[in-house]
């Protein structure tokens, strides 16, 4: 079965990194654009292939302009439980996403941020990774996805942390291994370790967790 990739791109790009964001969705398969995260894409010289949101961020001329190259639009109410992101999300999941990354949000208001982790979190079952030009962003479950394997080069920050509870890790390739260690939520004990260099490999044994990993010396090409 071939594996289907989305890249969900919302509406705060990190300031200055233009080149690194049309890296990122030049080379995506699928793409859809939260809300104002059609500029990003539009900018990056590529046309969503779906647009979701409200819009009471974005510009009806890039809207317009989307829509005119072919682009699906998914119009929300302004009035919602649920953010542009989570439904942008949510249409991944309807289009059959098994792999899926985030990008352009989490790098502007922290009350944005902390949700768009959550948004990451909920998406674990989907391999959901959150990408921004300085972080790499993970959400491991218990139950959804319990392990995550990854290359790092040594001396790369890699913070894990206990999302909503505590959790039970084990961590090895890195400067300070854990071993079914218990972790508070948002315990410090799990920041800022270190790659030795090679395979890391998370496991959560209870619980959800965040893996922070330090963004590779070139993320444009990379």
């Amino acid at each position: 079965m071939t594996r289907r990739d989305i890249l969900v791109v919302g509406a705060a790009p990190r300031t200055g990194a233009e080149a690194w964001y049309r890296g990122l969705i030049g080379r995506a398969g699928m793409l859809i654009a939260a809300d104002a995260g059609v500029a990003v894409c539009l900018e990056a010289d590529r046309v969503p292939d779906v647009c979701v949101g409200d819009f009471d961020s974005a510009d009806p001329a890039d809207i317009a302009a989307a829509v005119a190259a072919g682009a699906r639009v998914v119009r929300l109410p302004s009035r919602k439980d649920e953010s542009d992101l989570d439904r942008a999300v949510a249409e991944a999941r309807a289009l059959g996403a098994d792999g899926l990354t985030l990008t352009a949000c989490f790098s502007d208001r922290l009350d944005h941020t902390l949700a768009a982790i959550g948004t990451l979190l909920r998406a674990a079952d989907s391999m959901a990774v959150g990408r921004e030009p300085d972080v790499t962003l993970y959400g491991l479950d218990a139950q959804a996805r319990p392990v995550l394997r990854t290359d790092e080069a040594a001396g790369t920050l890699v913070s894990v942390f206990a999302i909503g509870g505590g959790a039970t890790v084990s961590a090895r390739g890195l400067e300070y291994p854990l071993e079914s260690t218990k972790l508070d939520a948002l315990s410090s004990l799990g920041l800022s370790n270190v790659a030795v260099g090679g395979d890391v490999v998370v496991q959560v044994a209870s619980g959800s967790v965040l893996v922070v990993v330090g963004a590779p010396a070139d993320p444009v090409s990379g």
